[in-house]
């Protein structure tokens, strides 16, 4: 299913336009954002120009889905200059994905021109509810009244774009929406192309600057008639099928804003900061990672984020998991070679913490340098290898394999582990144009997504296919979660349940868009940003969106992380500080790292049990963990893993 982005009327109206003949039916216009930047004094005859198609297309000889690519190229330019009063770009578009990936002959010529919408994808909800989306309800939860599609349906091909903001919906062929000093002569130039010109300046589009354009005036084409009258594209049919019920619910918590409250018992704050133990010296038992064969990173190592290495996790009460980059050579296949950029090994240790002695190692190659790791129940992980999750449970004994057929874009596991979401990307493009999109964005293209959603037995309950631009549902016990915009700086917290009910959660200030994960206990940690520059703010919910913790970061701090465990009883929260403030806006190394914090607390109302400060954190994700039975916290520390003992 496309996005709702609004499509474009093109109506009659210029001269220009006579020499192509359109039914008096109208015809749909192509309509297609700007990919690149495009200068006319730094533009060349004969560069290539990208557009995205924003609404699916359709005619006798080509049908383009949203998403899909056109390419044209400059015929003709002039830059401003002293002699030389107006700048022109003549531009033409001459092929498309028409009927999949290849790119075929497509004649286009460009009718007008808008400005991109302001906050490009800021204004829309970020993800298709996945009882929309899926239209499938699970665990037998039939809502009274409603039709709920079979599983044989919900395993069917749908396609989620992106939701764009709204543009114009009716503009004139030759009309520029938005651009002051920009003009157009559609159809004037070489074969057909259209002259875009600025009288006093260089034409200049940016990014997201959308075109309406119609079949090449200058060629042949079967539609022709009398006169041109509208050319409309029709929006996307409705899915009378798929209607939410809104729960009526008290009003929602207002988070972070100057009205919130946060009185205990039912909520606490989190510490800001407080005493850093220059050792271990509290711990019930420590592992040496020097003996683990673990070396640390270099301390001049530059980073954006903190990653996935080194990591743990519990298998079952007496056992620990480490996983860590040996920083060895890897043999590569030739399919790895030309599969996995990034590929590397990932070095799995267990620990017997009853025996205090490694059990098990292994070997995985990972092919990336996302997360790899996820904790499943009590005793299990799911690690990604290669293009394969695979189960494992204590002393790492493989319990079942799940292919998944490209890479892995995300996973998501539900705070039971019940449910399990998993997008594989499937490449949109050929090569080449997959090279002049890198390019052109300065970043990885949009690609296809394939979503599979699994039970806790990895039955496969539906797949529908979205874009890479969508952002990962977030998974509850009994739905999913969005966050989507209602003004500048506010935005609604929405669970969307498996039956087709819709509530609000919570509203939050924040300015930039939150985010949010889930935690054991159908918790929702959710993040964002103060006006101050740099200073940031996390609460975590009930699934009631009550709030039970707020904290505050000021810009020296940075990765706040939260974590649970199956036994829902507790979270817990590890915020890292830096040397200098200001770090959380820009690149770091580990040697500008101070302390971590890393604090427990009570599922049921955020009273805090048990906290911790430790000099010279780790700057990986998954550097704590709370044990099955939660009476010990697992920590990395710098040399060492540490074992503390939680209340009496």
């Amino acid at each position: 299913m496309g996005g709702r982005s609004n499509t474009l009327l093109l109506l009659c109206g210029l001269a220009a336009l006579a020499p192509q003949r359109i039914s008096a039916q109208g015809i749909q216009p192509v309509q297609a954002e700007l990919v690149q930047r495009i200068d006319a004094s730094k533009a060349s005859v004969g560069d290539v120009i990208l557009g995205r198609v924003q609404s699916a297309w359709k005619n006798s000889s080509c049908e383009l889905r949203a998403g899909a690519i056109i390419q044209g190229h400059i015929v003709s330019q002039k830059a401003h200059s002293k002699t030389e009063k107006t700048s022109e770009l003549g531009i033409i578009f001459d092929s498309g994905q028409c009927d999949g990936r290849e790119m075929k002959p497509f004649s286009l010529t460009i009718a007008a021109v808008v400005a991109p919408p302001k906050d490009l994808y800021d204004t829309a909800e970020g993800m298709q509810s996945l009882n929309s989306a899926v239209g499938v309800v699970l665990n037998g939860n039939v809502q009274s009244g409603a039709s709920p599609r079979s599983l044989m349906q919900s395993a069917a091909t749908v396609y989620r774009e992106p939701d764009r903001p709204q543009a114009p919906t009716k503009v004139m062929p030759g009309q520029v929406v938005g651009i002051p000093h920009l003009a157009i002569r559609v159809g004037q130039g070489q074969g057909g192309a259209s002259i875009l010109f600025a009288t006093g300046r260089d034409v200049k589009l940016i990014p997201g600057t959308i075109f309406a354009l119609v079949p090449n005036l200058g060629a042949d084409h079967d539609e022709t008639a009398a006169d041109m009258k509208v050319v409309n594209a029709a929006l996307p049919e409705g899915r009378s099928d798929l209607e939410v019920t809104e729960l009526p619910s008290e009003k929602p918590s207002e988070i972070a804003n100057e009205t919130e409250l946060c009185l205990a018992p039912e909520c606490n704050l989190a510490p800001m900061d407080g005493p850093t133990d220059s050792d271990t010296h509290g711990a019930q038992m420590t592992f040496s990672l020097k003996d683990l064969g673990y070396l640390p990173p270099a301390p001049n190592r530059e980073m954006s984020r903190f990653g996935y290495d080194p990591g743990i996790a519990y298998l079952g009460p007496d056992q620990l998991l480490f996983t860590f980059n040996p920083r060895t050579l890897v043999p590569r296949t030739a399919a790895e070679a030309e599969s996995f950029r990034r590929l590397h090994l990932i070095r799995g240790v267990v620990i017997d913490l009853e025996k205090k002695q490694i059990v098990k190692t292994v070997d995985w190659k990972v092919p990336d340098n996302g997360r790899f790791l996820w904790p499943v129940g009590e005793d299990q992980v799911l690690v990604h290898v290669g293009q394969e999750l695979r189960l494992y449970g204590p002393s790492l004994k493989l319990r079942r394999q799940i292919s998944l057929g490209g890479a892995l874009a995300f996973l998501q596991v539900s705070p039971s582990s019940e449910y399990f979401a998993a997008g594989i990307i499937h490449e949109r493009h050929t090569k080449e144009i997959h090279r002049q999109l890198e390019a052109a964005e300065l970043s990885e293209p949009e690609e296809d997504v394939e979503v599979r959603l699994f039970d806790s037995q990895f039955n496969a309950l539906a797949t529908w296919t979205t874009s890479s631009r969508v952002a990962p549902p977030i998974l509850m016990n009994e739905g999913d979660v969005q966050i989507f915009s209602i003004g500048q700086h506010r935005w609604r917290i929405v669970e969307n349940s498996w039956t087709k009910q819709r509530r609000v959660l919570a509203v939050a200030t924040s300015a930039c868009r939150p985010q949010a994960e889930s935690l054991p206990g159908d918790l929702l940690f959710v993040m964002g940003c103060a006006h101050q520059f740099g200073d940031k703010w996390y609460r975590v919910l009930s699934g009631d969106g009550k709030v039970l913790l707020k904290g505050w970061s000021p810009s020296s701090q940075l990765e706040q992380t939260a974590g649970g465990n199956v036994g829902s009883n507790a979270f817990a929260i590890r915020v890292a500080e830096a040397n200098r403030s200001g770090i959380s806006q820009s690149v770091f190394t580990p040697s500008d790292l101070k302390s971590a914090r890393v604090t427990v607390y009570s599922a049921k109302d955020g009273r805090r049990i048990f906290s911790i400060g430790l000099p010279d954190p780790i700057p990986a994700v998954q550097t704590f963990a709370l044990s099955p039975r939660e009476n010990l916290l697992a920590l990395l520390t710098a040399g060492e893993i540490a074992f503390y003992r939680l209340g009496d």
